[in-house]
This record gives C-alpha cells, sequence and structure tokens, in this order.
C-alpha cells in the first residue's frame, strides 16, 4: 500500500515538474487604440481633419468599445487638453479594473496632454511604441 502510495506521489511530483507556467501576455491593442494612440502622437492642440474623422469613425462604430467611443469622443473635442466635462469619464476608464490596458495608457495619455505630447504623453503610450518597435 506504501509503495502505491509512494509511485503516485512520484508520478504526481513529475507530472507537476513538467507542467509549464504560463504567463497571460498583456491584451494586444486594437485597431482604434492603435489609432488614437498614432493621432495622440501626432496631435498640436486639437486633432486634425483627418483625425476627426478617423475618432468620428471609432466613436461611431458598434465593434468599438464603450471607452473606446468613450475616448474617441473627448478627444475630438480636445483644444489644447481635455475639456472639463470630460476629465471624469477618462478619469473612470483609466481608474477602472475592467478597461483594457490599452484604453487605460490612452486615457493616462489624454489626462496629461498640454497642447502637444510630451514625454508624460510618450512614456503612457509606450504600450504602442514598444509593439510597433518589435
Amino acid at each position: 500500500m506504501k509503495a502505491k502510495l509512494f509511485s503516485l506521489s512520484l508520478v504526481f511530483a513529475a507530472a507537476m515538474a513538467q507542467q509549464q507556467i504560463v504567463h497571460a501576455a498583456p491584451p494586444a491593442p486594437t485597431l482604434a487604440t492603435e489609432q488614437m494612440a498614432e493621432i495622440i502622437l501626432k496631435m498640436d492642440s486639437q486633432p486634425g481633419k483627418d483625425a476627426k474623422i478617423t475618432l468620428e469613425d471609432i466613436a461611431k462604430d458598434s465593434s468599438s468599445t464603450g471607452n473606446e467611443r468613450q475616448l474617441a469622443n473627448s478627444m475630438l473635442h480636445m483644444d489644447k487638453m481635455l475639456r472639463q466635462e470630460d476629465k471624469p469619464n477618462i478619469m473612470k476608464i483609466w481608474l477602472s479594473p475592467a478597461a483594457s490596458e490599452p484604453e487605460r495608457a490612452l486615457a493616462k495619455a489624454l489626462l496629461k496632454f498640454e497642447e502637444k505630447p510630451d514625454d508624460r504623453v510618450k512614456t503612457a503610450l509606450n504600450i504602442f511604441t514598444q509593439d510597433k518597435a518589435k
């Protein structure tokens, strides 16, 4: 009986030792979050004509998440920085554990944006720039 128990423990231990540890990769940015990041990085005070068209498409697209639509709408109304009325909604996205990492990075960048992307904004968007560098 002890030999069977010992054999089973060895088999179990061997199986556990061979088990690979899987780390979850961070969620990949969606096309909408990549486009918004590019707009922010190229923006000077407010989005240009082409950027506004892209943001309007994201804001109206049913496949965009609610957070992506909120981010796009807030970006459409930017003039050097977020409007006061948009800040609470963007803050909710930034602090929400349910928001994806790319959405939270965009929210953080928008909250720090003043006239054009500075180092703080670029740092907040590093999730996009690192992916493109690979």
